[in-house]
């Protein structure tokens, strides 16, 4: 009886002894970060203005300072003819202490017979350090079409708007071409914004590109834009 009672015993300490933790899986727990607190969703339409069409939300790590931050685009039509329609970027921002609010917006107005979704549409570039901007499109079409852009970028705990006009404009009078005749596309690939422009010579009507389109590539590095490439693109005598 003596030795079944010790044998209880035994195992009794065995089994306490391996469920203790070792100083190594101590420290493991230890260790262990904890978890966060889950953002709600905004309540989207509360940051719209009135009649506003939302026509891209997006998450962008501008690396700030506190909380993430969302991107609301969208498009109001004003009048029917001209096709006239007001665009409008707002940043969301999210405290744990207040919820969601607008930490940046901007406003723009466009012609374009496409209507409202049409207008607008932003995409985001990625610099090679990991912090994101947000292209800014904005579509001209009635005569032709033009797209007008920029990169929506966060400098310390600020928001800029970083305008690839100059870095442009140098680059094709470098080739001897015109610039702002339209009919260009834009698009962003990485770290890239990549401009497709119609090839003109000066004095060139703006119907009839007569030399080689070209692609000029700005690189975002996270607070500014620099020329990366450019490029003729094929092209075949009209």
């Amino acid at each position: 009886m003596f030795g079944h009672l010790f044998r209880k015993v035994t195992l009794g300490v065995v089994i306490l002894y391996s469920c203790w933790p070792s100083p190594g899986q101590t420290n493991a727990l230890q260790h262990i970060p904890p978890s966060r607190p889950r953002v709600p969703h905004p309540e989207v339409s509360a940051f719209l203005p009135v009649r506003a069409m939302l026509i891209k939300e997006l998450t962008v790590d501008f690396k700030l300072e506190a909380g993430p931050t969302m991107v609301l685009a969208y498009a109001i039509p004003e009048k029917p003819y001209p096709p006239f329609v007001r665009c409008g970027v707002r940043v969301l921002k999210y405290n744990t202490a207040s919820g969601w609010a607008v930490a940046f917006k901007e406003t723009d107005s466009v012609d374009n017979g496409g209507g409202a979704s049409d207008a607008i549409s932003v995409e985001k570039v990625i610099s090679s350090s990991g912090k994101e901007g947000l292209v800014v499109i904005l579509k001209f079409s009635g005569a032709g079409t033009a797209e007008e852009w920029h990169v929506l970028a966060a400098v310390g705990n600020k928001f800029v708007k970083l305008n690839p006009t100059p870095i442009r404009d140098k680059a094709i009078k470098a080739r001897n071409y015109m610039s702002g005749m339209g009919y260009n596309d834009v698009t962003s690939e990485g770290n890239l914004v990549i401009e497709e422009l119609p090839g003109y010579s000066p004095g060139r009507a703006r119907c009839c590109p007569d030399r080689p389109s070209v692609a000029v590539a700005f690189r975002f590095t996270g607070s500014s834009l620099k020329l990366d490439s450019v490029k003729e693109l094929p092209f075949t005598p009209p």
